[in-house]
Order: C-alpha cells, then sequence, then structure tokens
C-alpha cells in the first residue's frame, strides 16, 4: 500500500484532475496525469461499480494496483498527480502484470 502523504485524498480533486490531466490509456486502467501540482508524485485510485458490485473484489483491485505502483512512485522525482480509473480486465490482471502496465504508462507520459 501506499502512504497517506502520497495519496489524493479529497474526491473533489477528482473532476480537476480528470479535466486538466493528460489520458493514457491501458488494458487494465487509464492513467490521468497532470504534471506540475503538489510537492512529489502522488496518486488516487477509483474503482467504480462497474468494475464489480463487491466492494471486497473492488478494494482487491485498488490493492493491486497500489501495490504494483508503490516501487515506481519514488522514482518520480516530478511534481505529478496520477489518477488511475481502473478497467474490468484489472480483476483478472496480476500485481506483476499490472506493474509492467504502469510503467508503460508511465514511460509513454515520460515520467520514466
Amino acid at each position: 500500500m501506499l502512504p497517506r502523504k502520497k495519496l489524493i485524498a479529497l474526491r473533489q480533486e477528482f473532476p480537476r484532475i480528470r479535466e486538466e490531466g493528460k489520458l493514457y490509456d491501458s488494458p487494465s486502467f487509464r492513467l490521468v496525469v497532470v504534471y506540475g501540482r503538489g510537492s512529489g508524485a502522488s496518486a488516487a485510485f477509483v474503482i467504480s461499480k462497474k468494475i464489480s458490485l463487491k466492494s471486497v473484489v473492488r478494494h482487491q483491485v485498488k490493492r493491486k494496483l497500489s501495490d504494483a505502483l508503490s516501487p515506481l512512485l519514488n522514482r518520480l522525482g516530478s511534481a505529478v498527480e496520477l489518477l488511475f480509473l481502473a478497467k474490468p480486465k484489472a480483476i483478472q490482471t496480476q500485481t506483476g502484470d499490472l506493474q509492467k502496465e504502469i510503467e508503460t504508462a508511465l514511460q509513454r507520459a515520460k515520467l520514466l
């Protein structure tokens, strides 16, 4: 799991991030990146009920995404906000595969 100080805590920030950010698509998630905000890198995860009506499954997806991002977040030196919007495919995807997808998306965003 990510440390609390690396998480975007306020849900009110999500519409601003989606509006200002640049979207990068991946098979298991969409990544919205806002450059130059805050100090250091921070992230948030949105797993809607369209993914699953069961909260256990939604929390599993959030933990998998968080665990996959955790080792990569320290390599992001710039001030950036990341918003991950999960897709249904994320349920079946393993954490290692998610980490590769996140790394690819961050490279496309020129953050790695």
